[in-house]
């Protein structure tokens, strides 16, 4: 499980990218498939058309996509991936009662030509439609269908489903579906920040901790990055009653060690606040990591993605000579000296994914 995951991470962050990305996590992520990838499904003159019409959408100029789309209907009528692209335009511009009927025809126009291949993206479509209309109930049903039927292998579906099942109060199962997700693929940053929000509201500080840090290392500086960073540093500050030492499994040990991270704060009160939670998070990701590999943490089934992937590789960042660029990075979002930081600190950053890149390679070789 960890190489696969590890796998995932070669020459993805190498760039340095700073992404300050606006999404809010609230909505579905539809997880198009690369460009090209049903090229054998149409004919050259279709796919010509309908790849000019990809790169319509693809600068936000979905009627002039569905144009396209519609020149190659024309010449492929019926066609299940004609029906997936304009349903993915109609989806942008707020079609939503469109696209799900879009969806339904291209997914018995998948099974009529025996495109398989086709039909767990015309399910997600289907799947973002119904949750767009309120219909989270029927939606969960066609991302069970999705993984359970067609062996999906993207985290897109997880993080649908997970967020169908939050918005229904299931919470648990909300959990279990982006914990999925993310062993698929750990850099999908709503599925972090869901997974972390959801634990945190069940007051289960390990399994909130590790993804909001994560999701701060693939979103710095967004609304949703000050969100979970004034979460991370409250964790970490305030000892609530009946929070940390409450019955959370074999990860109470863990959030006990968290719990009492907010006693460094009397021994650092000449710190500033950045300094202090640098303090902090360097304490709890090293107790962690060695009481796990000591025995004192529990482990049980479903543990994996906190204990073998985010356990191991934090512990290592602050370990590491750019722990304090990695601290930094985290917190752009409560930085008011970001801007200059990022325009003068680009050598750092760089040097810093570059580290990260050659960690997971490290990694995925072990």
């Amino acid at each position: 499980m960890k190489t696969d995951i590890c796998r995932l991470w070669q020459g993805f962050l190498i760039a340095a990218v700073l992404v300050f990305s606006g999404c809010s996590g609230k909505a579905p992520a539809l997880g198009r498939e690369a460009s090209g990838a049903y090229s054998n499904l149409l004919s050259e003159e279709a796919e010509e058309l309908v790849q000019t019409g990809v790169s319509y959408h693809d600068r936000g100029d979905y009627e002039t996509a569905i144009d396209y789309y519609n020149q190659a209907m024309e010449l492929e009528p019926d066609h299940p991936v004609i029906y997936y692209e304009i349903g993915f335009s109609r989806i942008a511009l707020g079609n939503v009662a469109e696209a799900l009927e879009l969806a339904e025809k291209g997914i018995i126009a998948a099974k009529a030509r025996e495109y398989e291949e086709m039909i767990p993206s015309l399910l997600d479509l289907k799947g973002s439609a119904l949750y767009n209309l309120g219909r989270s109930e029927e939606a969960v049903d066609v991302y069970l269908l999705a993984i359970n039927q067609y062996g999906v292998t993207s985290v897109f579906p997880y993080y649908n489903l997970g967020l169908n099942y939050y918005r229904l109060e299931r919470g648990k199962e909300a959990a279990d579906a982006l914990r999925r997700g993310l062993l698929i693929n750990p850099n999908h940053a709503s599925s972090n920040y869901l997974l972390g929000k959801i634990c945190m509201e069940d007051g289960k500080k390990t399994q909130a901790l590790f993804p909001f840090c994560y999701f701060l290392l693939l979103e710095p500086n967004t609304e949703r990055a000050a969100q979970s960073y004034n979460t991370v540093k409250y964790m970490l500050s305030v000892q609530e009653e009946g929070i940390g030492v409450r019955d959370n499994g074999t990860f109470t040990t863990a959030d006990m060690i968290i719990s009492v991270a907010f006693t460094l704060d009397e021994a650092n009160f000449r710190m500033s606040e950045a300094e202090k939670t640098k303090a902090k998070l360097e304490y709890v990701f090293t107790a962690l990591e060695e009481q796990k590999n000591s025995g004192k943490i529990g482990r049980s089934g479903g543990d994996e993605l906190w204990w073998d992937f985010y356990s191991p590789f934090f512990y290592r960042v602050v370990k590491s000579e750019y722990a304090k660029t990695f601290y930094r990075y985290i917190g752009l979002s409560a930085d008011s000296a970001a801007d200059n930081w990022i325009e003068n600190g680009q050598e750092e950053i760089e040097n810093f994914f570059v580290w990260l890149n050659d960690y997971f390679e490290e990694s995925a070789r072990e």
